[in-house]
């Protein structure tokens, strides 16, 4: 496990475990071990440091809907290899309290957060997807929208306002 415990909270991100950013119920489900490498647990502790974190003082609990994975599992789900999941950089959450919207919090990340690409998954009721590096090559500011008719399309924050906000 590389020294982490999954019950220890991640230094600089205290209202978040290492367990609630590799708990999968499709892993458990399937039988596959979803245990990050040294660079992938570093990568994770950074993206709770910078961006869990802060939403989290911003807007109250969270849920981590998907964290880590591995290449192994992103295939079993239906996703891909690459997924930005499985360096550890990615993180797909939602607001606990129901009357916080997900396009306030979508909209509060874009303007006060460093990201690369932050995705308005199934608005108005599904999650937020969000991914950072310290890779200065990953530093895009993209937003893009994925619903039923749209796949993974970059938008405007403008054009999400007008669709959710």
């Amino acid at each position: 496990m590389n020294g982490r415990v999954l019950s220890n909270k991640i230094p600089g991100a205290p209202n978040f475990t290492y367990g609630e950013l590799i708990k999968s119920d499709a892993a458990l489900r399937l039988g596959i071990s979803n245990i990050p490498n040294e660079l992938q647990w570093a990568n994770l502790e950074l993206v709770a440091q910078r961006i869990l974190q802060p939403v989290r003082h911003e807007f109250g609990r969270i849920r981590i809907t998907s964290g880590f994975r591995t290449s192994e599992l992103c295939v079993a789900i239906g996703s891909t290899k690459k997924s930005t999941h499985t360096f550890g950089w990615a993180v797909d959450f939602e607001p606990i309290n129901p009357n916080i919207s997900l396009f306030n919090v979508l909209a509060w990340v874009y303007h006060n957060l460093e990201f690369d690409t932050l995705i308005a998954e199934y608005f108005p009721a599904g999650w937020i997807h969000c991914t950072h590096s310290n890779d200065p090559n990953m530093k895009r500011h993209r937003l893009k929208l994925k619903d039923a008719t749209h796949n993974y399309d970059i938008v405007s924050i403008g054009n999400l306002r007008r669709l959710y906000g």
